[in-house]
């Protein structure tokens, strides 16, 4: 009997310790296919954060140019040219700015014979099929005609652009229509560049309110324009600094554009799926609608999870460890969190030691300069001046010559714990090396209430002091230098402090002297 129920418990045990393995093998899974899902989730939302911020710096940038084309001369190609380079530079996605002028059909040949004579002596108006070997789609009766007249940059492989009627260019020519009756910027169509590679354009017109002075030259931009940005769509895909998990999916970026709904601005497919993985593993798909007024995109995001994300190595590991925990848990988890507890104690102790002076407890020159960091941001942010102040003691190579190493130690201690007892909580007083230390001062108004603090410094530190050598009296010489007044620096800032506090030993040490005072 006592066998019998032994086995019993044995095979109910065993029993329950399966149930107890599939349950945290379940719970396993699913805590991995919801990691993987909110890796998912945050992957697109940067991605389409990051499409998103791309196409409203292209509508801010075309506003730019139109707000500089009405108010540019005429002429002023070189000031056209200087603004396109400023207001692309920062924004790589962004290919070209071009400008198109309307003129007059009764005017194109009178305008073509003065733009060669005063600008370009090759320039002519031109067709785009005609520069592309293409059929030449027939046009119907005209008016005016939009020949492209600026470019920015002017790429070599771009050169026969110049000249080219806008009209004439079809992926252009219906958005070209739209935007003579719209006050906002229209998109093109995406397409085949010229110059090799897909991009679409925004474009906007532009009519100056005052028409444009008198020139002995054809005035270029003329008072009647198009404004275009050239935006290639392989720019617009994520950077070398995107998600990793971007790599496992498939993912397509489509433009709304007026008059065609495929224009797909890029796209990438995943790799092919097991039947084991569609089968029992979850496809993530999502859609995200950029609502840009001119440039209205979709994205698409599709990710089917495999089985290789799931089984790593700690999946497998986890599972070993479940079939062998009902004997070791106990005292693996014991063993565990003593050691977690001896890990944090050391690093709390080692992150101690790397930010902090051994002798007095004050932060060190590391610590210190990330608090500077610190204080530059908040100047930035708020305009917040700070001081910085440093501060030799007077004779004390004499004290540690005349009373020993263990004497100088405590008229250093004690000297930290006065000037620390004497600054506020936001301000950081640090051992810069020897019997120097170096305080900063945040939120400082000006020179003069740093020159107070400092004086405060100097007569807490000039009190006597109770030593093994007896009582004597110490005292300080501070240099003071203000930021960004100053330096803008660490290194300058504590140059013109340590110029300051040399300016106080001259005056007779036991002083106080500002950057301003030592510099006149």
């Amino acid at each position: 009997m006592t066998t019998a129920r032994f086995r019993q418990s044995l095979l109910a045990l065993t029993i329950a310790w399966l149930g107890i393995v599939a349950f945290a093998a379940h719970l396993l899974i699913s805590a991995e296919i919801g990691r993987h899902e909110r890796t998912f989730e945050d992957t697109t939302r940067q991605l389409s954060n990051g499409l998103k911020h791309k196409l409203d710096t292209n509508e801010a940038v075309l506003a730019g140019f139109v707000a500089f084309l009405r108010a540019v001369e005429g002429n002023d190609v070189e000031s056209a040219t200087r603004y396109a380079a400023s207001a692309t530079a920062p924004y790589p996605h962004i290919y070209m700015l071009e400008v198109a002028r309307r003129v007059p059909v009764d005017e194109e040949r009178p305008f073509e014979a003065a733009l060669r004579r005063e600008w370009l002596a090759d320039f002519t108006l031109k067709s785009f099929p005609g520069i592309t070997g293409s059929p030449t789609a027939p046009i119907g009766a005209k008016k005016e005609t939009w020949p492209i007249l600026f470019l920015y940059p002017a790429l070599p492989e771009a050169q026969a652009i110049y000249g080219v009627r806008l009209e004439t260019v079809d992926h252009l020519a219906y958005s070209l229509a739209l935007a003579q009756r719209n006050a906002k910027p229209v998109v093109s169509p995406v397409f085949e560049l010229y110059e090799g590679g897909r991009a679409y354009i925004l474009l906007q017109e532009v009519e100056r309110t005052t028409p444009a002075t008198g020139h002995a030259t054809p005035s270029l931009f003329g008072n009647t324009m198009t404004a275009l940005l050239v935006i290639r769509s392989d720019a617009l895909l994520p950077g070398p600094a995107a998600p990793a998990a971007l790599k496992t999916m498939a993912y397509a970026a489509q433009m709304r554009s007026a008059g065609r709904s495929d224009n797909l601005l890029f796209s990438q497919e995943a790799e092919p799926a097991s039947r084991l993985d569609t089968w029992f593993l979850p496809r993530f798909q999502h859609e995200v609608v950029i609502d840009n007024v001119s440039q209205p995109t979709v994205l698409f995001f599709e990710q089917q999870l495999a089985w290789r994300d799931l089984l790593t190595a700690e999946f497998l590991i986890i599972i070993g460890l479940l079939a062998c925990a009902f004997v070791t848990v106990p005292a693996l988890s014991l063993r565990h969190f003593r050691a977690v507890e001896r890990g944090a104690r050391e690093l709390e102790r080692s992150a101690y030691l790397a930010t902090h002076d051994l002798l007095t407890g004050l932060p060190n020159r590391f610590l210190f300069i990330d608090r500077f960091e610190q204080a530059v941001q908040q100047h930035i942010r708020n305009g917040n001046s700070f001081a910085l102040l440093l501060l030799d003691l007077d004779h004390f190579k004499e004290i540690n010559d005349q009373y020993g190493h263990e004497v100088g130690d405590v008229v250093l201690i004690e000297s930290a714990r006065r000037m620390t007892g004497e600054i506020r909580a936001c301000d950081t007083v640090a051992r810069h090396g020897g019997d120097e230390f170096v305080v900063l001062l945040a939120n400082t108004l000006d020179s003069t209430d740093a020159l107070a603090v400092a004086e405060k410094l100097r007569h807490t530190i000039a009190q006597p002091l109770e030593s093994a050598g007896g009582l004597f009296r110490i005292t300080p010489s501070i240099g003071v230098a203000m930021y960004p007044a100053d330096g803008r620096t660490l290194d300058d800032l504590r140059r013109a402090a340590d110029e300051a506090m040399y300016h106080a030993k001259k005056k007779g040490r036991n002083a106080v002297s500002g950057f301003r005072q030592a510099a006149g």
